[in-house]
Formats: C-alpha cells, sequence, structure tokens
C-alpha cells in the first residue's frame, strides 16, 4: 500500500501541470491569443503552484523523512490523512473558481478554499509534532 507521501507527492506533481498549464495561457493572453480575461486566474494560478505544488511537496517528503515514533509507526495518521483530503479538497475548490470567466458566482469559493488548504497544513503540523525532535542531543557534562 502506498504510503502519505507518495499520494502528497504525486499530487504535487500532478498540481505542477495544472499550474504550468494555467500559467502558459495567461502568458499567451498577453501575447493576444487567448481571451485577455484569462488574466482573472492569476490568483488560481498562483495558489495551485505555491500550495498545489510546493507545499504539497515540501509536506510528502516532511511525511517521509520525519523520525518515526517508534521503528514503524509514524504518528497521528489520521491527522495527516485528514489534512490530505482537506488540502486537495480546498485545491479542487480552487480549481471550480477557473470558471469565473463563464460563471462569474464561482469566484465566492476561492477564500474558502484558501482556508481550508490552510487547515489541512496545519492538521498534518498537528500529526508531525511528535515526529520533530532536534537533530543533536547536548552531551552530558563531565564534572
Amino acid at each position: 500500500m502506498p504510503t502519505l507521501s507518495r499520494y502528497f507527492i504525486r499530487s504535487a506533481l500532478i498540481f505542477l501541470g495544472i499550474g504550468f498549464t494555467f500559467g502558459g495561457l495567461i502568458l499567451s493572453a498577453k501575447g493576444g491569443y487567448v481571451d485577455p480575461r484569462v488574466w482573472n486566474w492569476l490568483p488560481m494560478h498562483i495558489v495551485l503552484l505555491i500550495d498545489g505544488w510546493l507545499i504539497q511537496l515540501t509536506l510528502g517528503v516532511a511525511y517521509w523523512i520525519l523520525p518515526r515514533i517508534q521503528l514503524s509507526e509514524r504518528g497521528r495518521g489520521v491527522w495527516a490523512w485528514t489534512g490530505f483530503a482537506a488540502m486537495q479538497i480546498g485545491l479542487a475548490m480552487t480549481l471550480i473558481t477557473a470558471l469565473t470567466m463563464w460563471l462569474p458566482d464561482v469566484q465566492v469559493l476561492f477564500a474558502p478554499a484558501v482556508i481550508l488548504q490552510a487547515i489541512g497544513v496545519l492538521l498534518f503540523a498537528v500529526h508531525a509534532w511528535p515526529r520533530i525532535r532536534p537533530a543533536m542531543v547536548r552531551a552530558a557534562s563531565a564534572a
């Protein structure tokens, strides 16, 4: 069974492709090849690349690389999976805001989507907190 880190990293790569596609369309509008209204997608493009790619990639690597609590236990798995689900729902809501060119009312989903992504990161932090340890422990003084 794939671990959560694989899901985070695969999802991050998917959102990298989606974010680059939207960025390419925005740049094409600058050249006059696409409807100039796609510039309304700029905030969505930024959120998809920062939250969808960078943050998810970071969380996936953190899930993999942080020290385990015991030999095979990664800690509060329910918190991590709930954070992943909240992040994906928030990113899906962000993608829905791409329809603002045709349906202006869906723009109201943008703020709740970003808040849901922040909640996802906080839930992951709750999961990861017991796994964070100092890299080096100070030696006891030999006095």
